[in-house]
């Protein structure tokens, strides 16, 4: 569980039970130079939260939302909120996770590296206020 939830909180996290089968054939558009900002998620592989991001058959996770902060120092920072139910008796309560790292912008495109939460690499790309990130081939769409 604790994997899932790295990988969920990564971008969220990319390859989430519930998303739809990822596709390694995403093209991102070149991103602009000025991509440092706050970005709430709105889409993960065509899902809306809140969603179904995991569970088994102890307890389902929802996902209720994301945030990354991209910084101008090439830093960045991802909070993920989730509602966690039990089974058993459906009590229900909250959870988070974070991850953070390092970016760089070559060839287009935001080179993103995970440092705390995790060591995963994907990228992304801004355009005007939208960020959208190819993690494990899973597409997430961000507006700022």
């Amino acid at each position: 569980m604790h994997r899932l939830l790295v990988l969920c909180a990564a971008l969220v996290l990319g390859a989430c039970n519930s998303l739809d089968a990822p596709d390694q054939n995403i093209t991102l558009p070149p991103t602009d130079a000025d991509v440092a900002g706050t970005f709430i998620l709105t889409s993960a592989n065509g899902n809306v939260p809140p969603y179904t991001a995991g569970g088994n058959n102890l307890e389902v996770w929802t996902l209720m939302n994301d945030r990354i902060v991209i910084h101008g120092d090439q830093t960045w920072a991802d909070t993920t909120n989730y509602s966690v139910q039990r089974q058993s008796d459906g009590a229900a309560h909250d959870s988070s996770t974070a991850t953070s790292g390092t970016y760089a912008i070559t060839d287009g495109r935001i080179n993103f590296k995970m440092t705390q939460g995790g060591g995963a690499v994907f990228v992304g790309s801004v355009v005007g206020n939208d960020l959208s990130v190819n993690f494990n081939g899973a597409l997430f769409h961000y507006q700022r």
